[in-house]
């Protein structure tokens, strides 16, 4: 269809509504009051239901607490109790008065009127609607509507409970004639009451007059016609009709009535008075269209067309436009200044949604579509990760504001390199450089990354991990690429080092994932699978067993046997330690008490790591459960590994202490193994230290391990502990160990880890063994 111009459709527009107009508007006049007279009625009845309703419901509301009230009385609940008919008359009498309730009411739990205020329910007869008890001993209260001879009632039920049920109560005020014309009052409308039933009489009461009574049933739900509207109404009320209840045999109606006349005595006047000025805008429209359409139809022309290139994404096109109309040129001067921050506006979204905030560099999402578009191009490249340690430490000690500034230097400085980096996730970045950097490059890059940065507040130090990847050889997809990029900067962070990628580092996370997945599985459904070994301990002076050492062992159901030097780092880092720790200590302590029920003198020492030393609730559970068993606390004793020590010195010093205050015995395991062992041996809380079997494995025969198992003998000496030699496997190592003065001894010569079980039946045959002689 052809397209006509602004100034032909208004022409044409303004004649047809010189023709139509006066038709059009006596028809609109009529329809538009017909709608206006439809609604008003709608929203009249509306209001009037919803008041209906309110007041309705604040009748039911007040009987309820009434209900409670009189139900939660002491003295009341006791009169029930005892059957004192005359305290019982008297409350219901004297409530009843208090809230003017109409009806008051007691029931036996069987349906059997007890009394009642007046007294419309004969005592000794059952209740009229049965199905009100029924519920009312199944929901413990009910409300509803009930019919007593001519009489209507809103009615509460309520259960008087001492405190199970022991009889009904029953509250209610009268639907009748006074109630109709307070209704009346609030919603200046006739309101009528409409009961019936097969058990009852039908009931009706009406505000209106006698002689509209007969014409309520056909007003109902009636509509309005605009020929009715403008010619006057055949029927002069319209009615609703809503339906308050229908239960037990019952239906009770509200009928609300409007009086049409009242609403629409001036229409005629209205109709002649909208008919002129509808006329008078006519003519005026005809006139203005005429003078207006030229004036606007040029400009906004010219405005369409520089539109049409700003949407299309020319935002260099210069808008010049003069008008001798104030609004076109504020208009053309809007659509310029449009313009240019649309284009702004656009550049600086493009940009935020390509970077991140903090860093400046690409974020994930961008980098995700930029590596996958080399990688389809064919394109070789090295990606380096770059993982701050202890990021998340950095933010909590100095402040996420000093943490964005370290993360924001370290961002700077790989962008000084060039290439493309982008960060992946708090304290972990991704760097491609333009060129495969080497190991000595790699290593000059992390000292670099390294350096002290100054926030102008403090000066923080950084330390950070990288993770090598070469693409496409480890990845041929940015989805891989990001997945093996967080296995590799994972386990860069355990190590603390530079590491290269390496298929086996993918197996590993993934049997990592399972091992972790299992163990939460079997912790979180106590379904335990553990099972404690263990390793007797030789005293070496006189030869005799006389300790054991708990070893944690775990044979899945899923996967197998799981060592435990596998599992236990990964049940630390996913928050598990304390649950295994707490099973392991349970079961240690009802073996060790099982073996003193035995007259077995052995003692038990499990170990524990630098997380549960620290558990400020471990030390109360172990007491509480050598309490309960009747242990003594000498015979439990802690071993920890020395490393674990290292981690948080002060921390663990202070947590051993109070383990010492309490009279455990504590044992420094792997002794010999860390770096700074003598520097705080002295202030340790501890009494005995085992040599770590790496020096007592081959003791006969390696001369070095002689004198490191030597030295560390003397050493305890001189600081007045115990040493215990893990790792024994021949008669002449025990043998060395015993004229150098050592105290106790355990390994494989003596006896592998053994189950509970296994353990009695070699206990029994070597109870008497002397392994010195």
């Amino acid at each position: 269809m052809a397209q006509q111009s602004l100034n032909q459709n208004i022409f044409r527009l303004v004649v047809g509504i010189v023709l139509i107009t006066t038709v059009v508007i006596l028809v609109n006049v009529w329809t538009s009051t017909n709608n206006h007279a439809q609604q008003q009625l709608n929203r009249d009845l509306d209001v009037a239901e919803s008041v209906l309703e309110e007041i309705l419901a604040n009748r039911e509301e007040q009987l309820i607490n009434s209900s409670l009230v009189l139900t939660a009385d002491f003295g009341f609940k006791q009169a029930v109790a005892t059957e004192d008919r005359a305290t019982i008359d008297s409350v219901l009498q004297n409530h009843g008065e208090r809230i003017d309730a109409d009806l008051m009411a007691l029931t036996s739990l069987d349906g059997i009127n007890i009394t009642s205020t007046p007294s419309v329910l004969p005592v000794g007869q059952p209740f009229p609607h049965q199905t009100l008890i029924t519920n009312v001993l199944r929901d413990g209260g009910v409300s509803s509507y009930m019919q007593v001879g001519n009489e209507l009632y809103q009615v509460i039920l309520l259960t008087v409970d001492a405190p199970s049920p022991i009889a009904i109560t029953l509250l209610g005020f009268r639907l009748d004639g006074e109630l109709l014309s307070q209704l009346k009052n609030v919603t200046q409308l006739d309101t009528s009451l409409q009961a019936s039933g097969s058990n009852s009489r039908p009931l009706f009461l009406s505000t209106l007059p006698v002689s509209e009574q007969d014409n309520i049933t056909a007003s109902i739900s009636r509509q309005l016609n605009w020929r009715e509207v403008a010619f006057g109404f055949s029927d002069a009320i319209v009615s609703r009709k809503m339906e308050l209840a229908s239960e037990h045999d019952l239906s009770i109606s509200i009928l609300l009535t409007e009086d049409i006349n009242r609403l629409f005595n001036e229409f005629s006047t209205l109709q002649a008075n909208i008919a002129i000025i509808a006329f008078l805008s006519v003519i005026f429209a005809l006139i203005f269209a005429a003078l207006l359409s030229r004036r606007l139809t040029r400009p906004l022309s010219r405005l369409s067309a520089i539109a049409g290139r700003i949407s299309s994404g020319n935002y260099d096109y210069k808008i010049e436009h003069e008008s001798d109309s104030r609004e076109f040129t504020n208009l053309a001067t809007a659509f310029r200044q449009m313009q240019e921050s649309i284009k702004a506006r656009e550049e600086r979204i493009t940009y935020q949604a390509n970077h991140d905030a903090v860093t400046q560099l690409y974020n994930r999402h961008s980098a995700d579509r930029i590596l996958q578009k080399r990688l389809e191009d064919g394109a070789s490249f090295q990606a380096i990760g770059v993982s701050i340690l202890g990021f998340r430490n950095i933010n909590d000690v100095f402040g996420y504001q000093n943490g964005d500034v370290c993360l924001h230097q370290i961002s700077r400085r790989l962008s000084d390199l060039g290439g493309f980096g982008a960060r992946l996730t708090g304290g972990e970045l991704l760097w491609v450089p333009d060129r495969e950097f080497g190991n000595d490059e790699l290593e000059a890059l992390r000292h670099s990354l390294e350096q002290p940065v100054n926030t102008g507040e403090l000066v923080v130090n950084i330390q950070v991990s990288l993770g090598v990847m070469l693409c496409p050889q480890h990845a041929d997809t940015a989805e891989d690429l990001f997945r093996r990029m967080n296995i590799l900067m994972d386990t860069a962070k355990l190590q603390q080092q530079i590491l290269a990628y390496d298929e086996e580092l993918d197996r590993k996370y993934q049997r990592r994932l399972s091992v972790v997945t299992e163990l939460e599985r079997m912790l979180l459904e106590e379904r335990y699978e553990f099972s404690l070994h263990y390793q007797p301990k030789v005293n070496l002076q006189t030869g005799k067993v006389q300790s054991l050492e708990a070893l944690l062992r775990w044979h899945s159901s899923e996967l197998g046997f799981i060592p435990p030097d596998e599992f236990i780092v990964l049940a630390e880092h996913a928050g598990f330690i304390n649950q295994i720790t707490d099973w392991v200590v349970t079961q240690a302590i009802s073996d060790l008490a099982l073996l003193q029920s035995k007259d077995i003198p052995l003692s038990v020492s499990v170990n524990l790591s630098a997380q549960d030393v620290t558990n400020a609730d471990l030390l109360a559970n172990i007491q509480q459960q050598l309490n309960q068993q009747q242990v003594a606390e000498h015979s439990f004793a802690i071993e920890i590994t020395e490393s674990d020590l290292l981690k948080e010195p002060e921390k663990a010093i202070r947590c051993l202490m109070e383990y010492r205050q309490h009279g455990f015995e504590i044992a420094i395991d792997d002794f010999g193994t860390g770096y700074s062992s003598l520097a705080y041996l002295k202030s340790l809380p501890v009494n005995v230290l085992k040599i770590d079997k790496s020096f007592v494995l081959n003791l006969d025969q390696q001369q070095e391990d002689q004198q490191i198992v030597s030295s560390i003998l003397e050493l305890a000496k001189s600081f007045d502990l115990h040493v215990v030699a893990e790792g024994i496997e021949s008669a002449e190592s025990l043998a060395l160990l015993h004229n150098w003065g050592c105290e106790w001894g355990q390994g494989y010569f003596i006896s592998k880890p053994l189950s509970f079980t296994a353990l009695l039946e070699w206990y029994e045959v070597h109870k008497d063994t002397n392994w010195v002689e």
